[in-house]
């Protein structure tokens, strides 16, 4: 497996000396909220992209994934009525462009206000989501990109709450461009059984995202990080798993520091 952490653990300022820090850490890669990095990702310039891009690189680290790819942008919708669903698909395909841009190999499609479902019958909703997925499925092979489901719990998302609907939705899509993410803390707080959920979705299972419930630093907030770091060892997960965790007003450097070697001292020693 490979580390890395997401972006939105600190101010981005601070993104350079965070940067060092994970190289000297040893981390793998820094995962990338967009709009943490700009105000409208599809707006950065090239020499911002390029910036951006040999800033990463000179600390020796990849981008494996973009993650809160809606999150600047609340007004769009896969469900909400045909228009705002077309406004959705050609703002994610630019988002894959720039992904591609970054090298990025991950997209991940958490969002869940962006997938809010109404009352209307949930196969309507389901047959919608496919049709979405899997034009942009089609587009993120031309950019070598992977669009990776994130189920997210039930009080935070009404349409894919668990590892078991996401590998489903997985399944009927049906594009190699279309995977699956799994996050600790939303499976914590779905009950999830980490000791099999790994083994059985392993086919599918392109990400995993670290935290405790409410986005807190791995094993701060209740979690027994020791029964997860098995299970996917076990099954032969060999990808990135990465840190996603909220910023701290004080001691913020000690946080994300605890953070790492608490996820290296449990994921990466041999089990």
């Amino acid at each position: 497996m490979k580390l890395s952490i997401s972006n939105i653990a600190w101010n981005n300022k601070e993104l350079e000396s965070y940067l060092k820090l994970l190289q000297k850490l040893d981390c793998n890669g820094v995962e990338i909220s967009p709009s943490s990095i700009w105000a409208e990702p599809t707006e950065a310039s090239d020499l911002d992209i390029t910036h951006i891009k040999q800033l990463i690189k000179k600390y020796n680290l990849e981008i494996p994934s973009f993650h809160a790819i809606l999150y600047n942008r609340p007004d769009l919708s896969i469900f909400k009525n045909k228009t705002t669903r077309n406004q959705t698909i050609c703002y994610i395909k630019k988002i894959i462009k720039l992904a591609n841009n970054l090298s990025a190999k991950n997209l991940i499609y958490g969002s869940p206000n962006s997938r809010h479902k109404g009352n209307r019958p949930y196969k309507e909703y389901y047959d919608i989501a496919i049709e979405v997925f899997k034009e942009l499925a089609k587009e993120c092979k031309i950019y070598d990109v992977c669009l990776c489901i994130e189920p997210v719990e039930s009080s935070k998302n009404n349409f894919i709450l668990n590892s078991k609907e996401g590998y489903n939705i997985v399944k009927d899509v049906d594009d190699t461009a279309f995977r699956l993410l799994l996050d600790t803390g939303d499976m914590f707080k779905s009950k999830e059984d980490f000791n099999t959920v790994f083994e059985k979705y392993k086919d599918v299972l392109k990400h995993v995202h670290l935290n405790d419930f409410h986005l807190k630093p791995p094993g701060t907030n209740g979690i027994d990080h020791s029964i997860i770091a098995k299970s996917l060892i076990l099954s032969g997960y060999d990808n990135f798993v990465s840190i996603e965790m909220r910023r701290h007003d004080k001691n913020n450097i000690k946080i994300v520091t605890d953070a790492i070697q608490y996820v290296k001292e449990i994921y990466f020693t041999n089990i």
